[in-house]
């Protein structure tokens, strides 16, 4: 397996795995198409303006999933973190230590930029994320509360 930087070949096959993102049940209140969208968008914008922080993992030319890693500061602290704001594998590539690649990969990357923390932001309802990150070392934080109005 080989992580690589992005290629704009990879454009489609990205963009193909924002389904991904939404494989557990959402709240009452979020609309899957929607946030299917947003995530593309999210994607495109990132593609377009942040290609250097998207990267890819393949074997033998085949498209296994990617990276998308960048900078952000610590709200309390002001310190520099590294974000992960999106790793998603193919369905096909699942359970083949691709996932565990490219978050190795963001360790990489982290130490490169001089920086000690790494965070991301996941679903609680997506429990087989959280237990892949939690696997992989990371503790949860903050936690978001969300209420939804009845009419």
């Amino acid at each position: 397996m080989y992580i690589r930087p992005f290629e704009k070949k990879d454009t489609e096959k990205l963009l193909g795995l924002s389904s991904r993102f939404l494989e557990f049940q959402l709240l009452q209140h979020r609309d899957k198409l929607a946030m299917e969208k947003k995530q593309n968008e999210l994607l495109e914008d990132a593609i377009q303006h942040r290609a250097h922080q998207l990267f890819v993992a393949e074997e033998d030319d085949q498209f296994l999933g990617y990276l998308e890693i960048g900078l952000q500061q610590d709200f309390f602290t002001k310190e520099q973190q590294v974000y992960i704001a999106g790793i998603a594998t193919t369905s096909e590539a699942q359970g083949r230590g691709v996932g565990k690649e490219l978050m190795t990969k963001a360790e990489q990357w982290a130490r490169e930029q001089g920086v000690k923390t790494i965070v991301l932001d996941v679903f609680k309802a997506n429990e087989h994320a959280v237990r892949f990150y939690e696997y992989a070392g990371y503790q949860q934080e903050i936690v978001k509360m969300t209420k939804t109005i009845e009419d």
